[in-house]
Parts: structure tokens; sequence; C-alpha cells
């Protein structure tokens, strides 16, 4: 979010605790897309009739426990024969945008691109299969899996956000454990809970005048919500859990406390 701030509660926290991580780094925002990834945008380099230029297809993808993003090739597909004469790749991974596309997460994962050695492949395949459970060409001759080992990571969050992530980072990082109920959680805080992140807003945050609210982004460490005044623009607000939430229950709790605060 590109206009957000930072309620003074949350401030104070920082300061009394400032080892204390607030919002997700970089690094996890870059290995949630991946973890969350099922298609993505592969790029090789051009080994035939446009040799040399960058060649851009779409491919079905997932990601294993160390954030290398795991596809299953075709040994027919230009992709495939390019990757035979040079193995440098990047990938590109998007989150879904209801709004203007560029204003989304994505991440380029840039490293060469190889296919997975023997001794792993049942592992990579169970990790593709449970992505892509209709993926029965998984098991034919002519397919092979194949796997970015990414040396640069490129990370944007949208307008004004983006930074380059070291590979070592990459790999260290954890993908948030919210990331497949946030959805729900988004969903069930806006439909049956506006009035308390209004109410948090108000109270919490310091912003009197608006009048509505709406719950944008959760992850372990907090939440973001667009508050809207009764004119102008709607601005993007960040509030802290006061314990990481690694799982739903953790975050209903959380939430349960902030809504107390404001009483």
């Amino acid at each position: 979010m590109a206009d957000r701030e930072v309620p003074d509660a949350a401030h104070r926290l920082q300061a009394a605790t400032p080892d204390r991580v607030t919002e997700p780094s970089d690094a996890e925002r870059s290995r949630t897309l991946a973890a969350l990834a099922t298609h993505a945008t592969l790029a090789t380099v051009a080994a035939d009739r446009v040799e040399g230029y960058p060649f851009g297809s779409l491919v079905a993808c997932a990601a294993d426990d160390a954030g290398r993003v795991v596809l299953c090739l075709s040994d027919l597909a230009v992709h495939t024969v390019n990757l035979a004469a040079d193995p440098r790749a990047s990938v590109l991974v998007a989150a879904g945008a209801s709004g203007d596309p560029l204003a989304a997460a994505r991440v380029t994962l840039v490293g060469d691109l190889r296919e997975v050695p023997e001794a792993e492949r049942a592992i990579a395949r169970d990790r593709y299969r449970r992505v892509h459970v209709d993926a029965f060409y998984a098991d034919f001759a002519d397919f092979r899996l194949y796997r970015l080992e990414p040396s640069a990571v490129r990370y944007v969050g949208g307008f004004g956000h983006m930074s380059w992530v070291a590979a070592a980072d990459y790999r260290d990082a954890a993908p948030d454990p919210l990331r497949s109920h946030s959805a729900e959680i988004l969903e069930h805080m806006n439909d049956d809970h506006a009035d308390a992140l209004l109410a948090i807003c108000r109270v919490l945050g310091g912003r009197t005048e608006v009048t509505a609210a709406r719950m944008v982004g959760v992850d372990r460490y907090g939440f973001d919500v667009l508050a809207a005044p009764p004119e102008g623009t709607p601005r993007g607000m960040r509030f802290v859990f006061d314990a990481p939430a690694d799982t739903t229950d953790a975050v209903r709790t959380a939430m349960i406390d902030l809504v107390r605060r404001t009483r």
C-alpha cells in the first residue's frame, strides 16, 4: 500500500520493543507469493529463430520448501529447447488484482533453471501434483521436472515499493503462515466486523474523521486497513499485533484484544 500510515500505538510498541518485527520483509513477501503461485511467466534465452532474445511463455508451477519454483515441461516446448542450450531463466509470479494489476505485488526470480536431480524427483513431483492435481502429464516420459535456483530476486509491492532481495535472504525467509487463510479473514472482517474496524481506526489509529474502514491485507505481524473519510481519498493504515499470529485462532484473539481497547 503506497500511501500508508502507522498509528501512534504501533510506534509506541516499536519503541518499547526495538527488535520487534512489525511487518513482513520483502524476502518474506516474495516467499509468500511463490508459495501461493500456480502459474507464472517464464522467460528463457531463445536458441532458435530469434536466437539470443528473451522468450516468454506461460507455465504451471509450484514452489518447494526452499521457495524454488518447480515446473513440469514438455521436451517439445520451445522454452525446453532454449533451456537445453542455456539454463539462464527468470520466473515472474504476480498476485491477483481486482483493480490495476500494476498496483499488485509480484516477484521475479532469476537464476538457472535445470532438470531436478533424479534423487529429488519424487519429492518435486509430489509437490507439483499437490498444486496441480489434474496434471496427468507429469508422469509422461516426454515431460520433465525443472527447478529454478534463484540467484537474484526482484520484489515489487505495487507503486513505490520495490527492492532487490538477496538470494540467501529469500531462501532463509518463510512464507506467511496465514497465506491460505487471508482471503477468508478479510471477507469475515469486512462482512461481519466492519464496525470493529472503524472503531480501531478511530480510537487506536486516531483517525476520528473516518466513516468507513475495510481490511485489505493481513499477515502474521498485523493487518492493513483502507480508511475512508466523508470526502477525499481513502488512506491506508497499518495495525500491528502484540505478538505474531501464525494461525486463524491467533488472529481472532488478537482482533478481539484490539476491539476491547477501543471501548
